[in-house]
Parts: structure tokens; C-alpha cells; sequence
């Protein structure tokens, strides 16, 4: 990058991040604008991060001199929805050792977060200050560090005041208006997933093609409408008719016939074989092999001439009525049933009154209730499955929603292959996932998460935490309100939207999980001089 290019990235950061605060920049009070550039005789301040059950609080305030009113610039948070607290009061408990408590209320914010409170502390020492903050579920405490108030200014003139952390400037209202959130890294424990590409498919007996046994003119049940794409339909439900013509049900009946004799011959002859075959494993003359595969062979038979039978019966009367329709009679027709219950995913797009044949489907009927997910393991990686194999998957659009297959998923481990294929040495992996909200799609790709054997308890972080800078992982950590380090971290295994943290973050720290990016931008501002409140 050169010169100018780094020139204009800072401009553009800026202008980013002047927007989303308006200006870099806090007012209050006496509404001046007050940068952070020491200067030989600025006031010393001490600064405050606090983080309770519900809320962060984040103060600033000059060093105390006993009996002093000392403004308060108090930041507060709402850790649930990540909102400056907008109105309502909060409550300042202010104790020296065991003696009486002195409570302040602020009534309201002076703008949406931030409470002015000018509090002060009559004698000199260690104070305990404690915040109470209203909320819907009773009074939350948020208890300070101790603030030290000192006699006189001059013990404040010559006290030592720790350094504030450096690091990257990011103010609370920039927080506020990009919904950036902190979380405190833990240990968890983690299984590490095997990340699979996979492709959706119907399970079978889920996808149904409707097409007329004979030829024929396409009509409607009485008062029925088209069934179209997208609607849904029942098993047995029919769907439209079929009038055949009387020379297409004369030719199938001639061939119904034909069939009903070839099998009739076919299992004469099967019963015979049967019988000469029994006879002669009684004799110990054929084995029982033998045996077994002359009956498979009459039970066949005898299943292909009960069809026959059943299709010659229907031909018999369809032609019975056909010639009824020529002395005067009505013409038949054919239901076409949908064998499943499902939806409507094609049509033929013939019209009502339309000849149609018999090559080609009038409806395709699929049931998508649950789908198969298919994927490949290389051989590999197959012995690294854990026990379970418990499985979830991300849908393309929503990288790190992670959605659970088994388990509460109520899916299940289907197959997995007992043989590698010899062209791709992979293996068959195939889960059967709910789908009752339609979420996935047959032939749709995704990607599927395999639990393997390895499961560490150890430090995680989630991945909405972790940002890419140069090919290199990283995550931002909060050193106090609106102070803020970029890390760089060592990963280890994933498990689902969580990644094991090998090194860059200790336990505890609280880390950006909410607004990383935000944070990165305010990072490129460097070069932009950082402002700070006035107080």
C-alpha cells in the first residue's frame, strides 16, 4: 500500500467512525468539547469498569478532595440488550468503613446512558461506592472498586495516578449505536467437529411420480380444480383422470391377457422344478441351497401371476364399460392417485381434455418432512469419528448458525459405508434430518459437522468473537470501558460455532463477541487523534 492509499484508508476510517458517533467525541455538561492530550495542568482523573449481574458501568471522575462535590460521568449499559439505559434512576451508596451510608439519586440520565451524579465524600480514606440500578426483575448492585479520597488538593497534586490503559478508543456511544457487546472467555468443553461438504437428497419413498397406466384424455374430478405447483396433497388423494379411447383399452387388454397365460405357463413350470428339486434334496441328491432357490423361484411366479391376474380383471372391466359407452353408456376413466402425501414440486402443464401418454409423469409429489444429507468421508478420517457421530449442519446465508441433526434435532446416523470407494477413498456418510420448516432443500449443499473422538475442556471463544486481519486470526479485548487490544490468537479445534483458544487470551478477560468489526474500524483510526469527556 502506498502512501496515498494509506492516506485515504485513514480518511475513510475516520469518516466511518465519525458517523457512527457523530463525532469522536463526548459533551457534557457545559456542552465543550474536551480532547484527551495531557497537558501540564489538566486535572488528574481516575477512571472506573465495573461489570454487575445485568449492567457495565463505566466512570470517569477527577480525584476526590473530602468535602469536594465531584462529578460522576457514569456510563450504564444493559448487558441483555447491549442499550444505554435510557431513563429511570439510579441510586449511589457511598460508605467509609462502618459508619452511616450516604445515598445519592440520580433521577434521570443527562443524554441516553450517562448519569452526571456530583457526589462527595466528607472525610478522607477508602470509600465503598456501590450503584443500584432499577430494573423489571428488582434492584441490581453494582459494587465499585474502592475510590480513595483524598484530604486536600494538595495530597492530589503530588498522588501518583496509575497510567490508563493504551490501546484502541472506543467510546461508549459508538458501543451503543453498533451493538458492540463484550463476553468473559471460560473454559468449555469442546468436541472437535469433522467438517464435511454434503448435498440434501429425498429419502426414499419421499418422491413420487404420477403417470397414467394407458393413454388417454387428461380430465378433472367433478367441481376439482388443477392441482398446481406447491399445493399440498394427500395419500390416495386424486389428483386428476384419465379417459382412455377404446382402442387403447382393447390393446392393453389383449396384453393384460397375453400376460395373465406366459405367467400361468411360468408358474406351472416353477411348480414343477419345485416339486423334482424337493424331491431330490429329500434324497440328498440337491442341496439346500438348491432348494431354497426353487421356491424363491415359484414364490416369484406365483406373485407375477397374481398380478396378472389383478391387471386382467381391471382391463375386463374397463372394456366392459368402454362398450357399455358405445351402446350408450358413460365413458370411464382412470384415477391418478398420489401415492404419498407431500407437495406438488411439477406438473406436466397439460391441459384438461389434453391426449397425454404414458412416458411421461403428469405430477411429481415430494415429501420433504425429512430429508437425507449425504456426504463423503475420506478413509482417512473415518476412524476419528466419535462414538456418537452426533451431527448438526450450516445452511449457505447463514455461516455459524449451526443447527442440530441428532439429539434435539430428533435426526439420526442413517449410514455409514462399510466400504471405501476406490475412485475418491472416501466413505458414505448419510444422516435423515427434520424438516418441517422447509429450511432445507433437496439437491440444496451445505455443509455438515461431525463429532469426532477428541473432546478438550478448555479455553473457547464463540466465532462471532474471532476477526481476520492479513490471513491471521484475532479478537479484541476489553481493558476497560472504552479501551480496547487486539490479540492475536493460536487456534486449536472447532465445535460448532465455538473455536479453542491455544493462546492470545487468558481466562477471564472479556473479549468483543458483539461488533468485532466495529472495533477493528476504530482500530484503523490511529492516526486520527482520540477524544475523551469532559469532566
Amino acid at each position: 500500500m502506498n502512501w496515498m492509499q494509506r492516506c485515504a484508508c485513514l480518511v475513510a476510517a475516520g469518516a466511518v467512525l465519525g458517523l457512527m458517533n457523530g463525532c469522536s467525541r463526548h459533551e457534557h455538561g457545559n456542552g465543550e468539547n474536551h480532547d484527551d492530550h495531557s497537558h501540564p495542568d489538566e486535572a488528574k482523573t481516575a477512571q472506573i469498569t465495573v461489570f454487575g449481574e445485568r449492567h457495565e458501568v463505566f466512570a470517569e471522575h477527577r480525584l476526590v478532595v473530602a468535602g469536594t462535590p465531584t462529578k460522576f460521568v457514569t456510563h450504564v449499559t444493559d448487558l441483555k440488550s447491549l442499550e444505554p439505559r435510557r431513563e429511570g434512576p439510579v441510586r449511589f451508596v457511598l460508605r467509609l468503613g462502618q459508619e452511616a451510608p450516604i445515598e445519592h439519586v440520580e433521577k434521570t440520565p443527562t443524554r441516553a446512558g450517562i448519569y452526571e451524579a456530583m457526589l462527595t465524600f466528607p472525610k478522607a480514606g477508602d470509600w465503598s461506592v456501590t450503584l443500584a440500578v432499577p430494573t423489571e426483575s428488582g434492584e441490581k448492585i453494582i459494587a465499585f472498586p474502592p475510590v480513595k479520597v483524598f484530604a486536600d488538593a494538595h495530597e492530589v497534586e503530588h498522588a501518583e495516578v496509575p497510567e490508563p490503559p493504551s490501546g484502541i478508543s472506543f467510546l461508549k456511544e459508538q458501543q451503543w449505536k453498533t451493538g458492540a457487546g463484550t463476553e468473559p472467555v471460560t473454559k468449555r468443553m469442546l468436541v472437535e467437529q469433522l467438517r464435511l461438504p454434503a448435498t440434501v437428497t429425498a429419502r426414499p419413498g419421499s418422491l413420487a411420480q404420477v403417470t397414467p397406466p394407458v393413454a388417454g384424455r387428461l380430465l378433472l374430478p367433478m367441481g376439482k380444480p388443477m392441482p398446481l405447483v406447491g399445493d399440498k396433497v394427500e395419500a390416495g388423494q386424486v389428483l386428476a383422470l384419465i379417459q382412455p379411447s377404446f382402442s387403447e383399452v382393447g390393446a392393453r387388454f389383449v396384453e393384460a391377457e397375453g400376460e395373465v397365460v406366459r405367467s400361468k405357463l411360468a408358474l406351472e413350470q416353477a411348480e414343477v422344478a419345485f416339486r423334482r428339486i424337493e424331491k431330490l434334496a429329500k434324497a440328498e441328491a440337491k442341496s439346500g441351497r438348491e432348494l431354497q432357490e426353487a421356491e424363491f423361484a415359484l414364490k416369484t411366479a406365483q406373485a407375477k401371476y397374481d398380478a396378472a391376474l389383478a391387471l386382467q380383471a381391471t382391463y375386463r372391466q374397463t372394456s366392459t364399460n368402454v362398450g357399455g359407452f358405445i351402446n350408450g353408456a358413460s365413458l370411464p376413466a382412470i384415477e391418478l392417485r398420489s401415492p404419498i402425501a407431500g407437495t406438488i414440486i411439477n406438473q406436466s402443464g397439460a391441459a384438461v381434455g389434453e391426449y397425454i401418454t404414458t412416458d411421461k409423469p403428469v405430477f411429481t409429489v415430494l415429501d420433504a418432512a425429512s430429508v437425507f444429507i449425504e456426504a463423503q468421508v475420506p478413509e482417512a478420517s473415518v476412524t476419528r469419528l466419535g462414538a456418537s457421530k452426533a451431527a448438526s449442519y450450516e445452511v449457505p446465508g447463514e455461516t455459524g448458525r449451526f443447527i442440530p441433526i441428532t439429539g434435539d434435532g430428533g435426526g439420526r446416523l442413517v449410514f455409514l459405508g462399510i466400504q471405501v470407494d476406490t475412485a475418491t477413498r472416501t466413505v458414505s456418510l448419510v444422516y435423515e434430518a427434520k424438516n418441517s420448516d422447509q429450511r432445507l432443500r433437496v439437491g440444496q449443499s451445505l455443509n455438515l459437522y461431525v463429532e469426532t473422538a477428541r473432546a478438550e475442556e478448555t479455553l473457547a471463544l464463540p466465532n462471532e468473537a474471532i476477526v481476520e486481519e492479513g490471513g491471521r486470526p484475532i479478537a479484541y479485548v476489553q481493558l476497560s470501558g472504552e479501551t480496547f487490544e487486539k490479540r492475536d490468537l493460536t487456534l486449536g479445534i472447532k465445535d460448532g460455532g465455538w473455536v479453542q483458544v491455544l493462546s492470545g487470551v487468558n481466562e477471564g478477560e472479556r473479549v468483543v463477541t458483539k461488533g468485532a468489526y466495529a472495533v477493528k474500524l476504530a482500530s484503523m483510526s490511529s492516526a486520527i487523534p482520540a477524544h475523551g469527556h469532559a469532566h
